[in-house]
């Protein structure tokens, strides 16, 4: 498929399924079946059309390799990527992004967990981030295509494919590892998202019982869901003192 039509279906289910998702969070009727589903559907996505695969295209803005006919859908693509995440949070990274979707599919897996506290993740992922844009810049490396990510969707035999796979066997485990430690796009979604109208709130009824700080996979409530909340859910749907919405102003604990 041609990038172009592959960035236009990108930008209309964005378009579509942001709001969506962010609605169904703040009426909180977004279940965990509804969830797995459309993560399944956005993962689908991802094999039948390589859409929205916003990171790849990022990678490819970073090595210069976009054509000129190509770079007001990137503009589009960026602007509404800056406008959800300061708005809504990290729906796009938690829903509607293919290797995102995936990833959190494979956590679902019922194996023990390695938690990564997001302290650490944050910091890993600048070191990689400023790596990744100086490989591309100066060295034209693209490490999305070399850890396999066009390969793996596109189905092409090679090591590509093994190495994404092998990411994926591994977010059985560790949560979104791809997401939290590589993706150039999830570092520009976490540095808007700390700054969103929307997100997971605590309020009064908090009673500091700890159990939505177990359930919660990247480590992030201690205190407030930050930038590297995922919107997955576990925290609200394991709250028994309904002190946890997703909602806009953060109430005084």
């Amino acid at each position: 498929m041609k990038l172009e039509l592959a960035m236009v279906l990108g930008i209309i289910y964005t378009a579509v399924m942001v709001p969506a998702i962010s609605y169904l969070l703040y009426k909180g009727k977004l279940r965990k079946e509804l969830g797995w589903m459309l993560l399944v559907i956005s993962a689908l996505l991802g094999f039948a059309y390589f859409a929205p695969m916003f990171p790849w295209q990022l990678q490819l803005l970073m090595l210069g390799k976009l054509p000129q006919a190509n770079l007001p859908m990137v503009a589009l693509v960026t602007s509404i990527v800056i406008l959800s995440s300061l708005l809504v949070g990290r729906v796009f990274c938690g829903y509607v992004c293919p290797p995102g979707a995936l990833q959190e599919l494979a956590y679902l897996a019922p194996i023990k967990k390695i938690k990564v506290p997001s302290s650490i993740t944050v910091k890993v992922r600048l070191v990689v981030f400023v790596a990744m844009l100086v490989l591309a810049v100066v060295f034209s490396f693209n490490l999305t295509k070399v850890l396999g990510l066009p390969a793996f969707f596109q189905l092409i035999l090679g090591p590509g494919l093994v190495i994404f796979l092998a990411i994926i066997i591994s977010s059985t485990v560790v949560y979104r590892p791809f997401c939290r430690f590589v993706c150039p796009f999830g570092a520009l979604s976490s540095l808007l998202s700390w700054m969103s109208v929307y997100g997971v709130r605590r309020n009064s009824n908090c009673v500091d019982c700890g159990r939505c700080e177990k359930v919660c996979p990247p480590q992030v409530l201690k205190g407030r869901a930050g930038s590297e909340c995922y919107l997955c859910g576990r925290c609200l749907a394991t709250c028994h003192k309904d002190a946890l919405k997703y909602s806009k102003v953060e109430v005084k604990k």
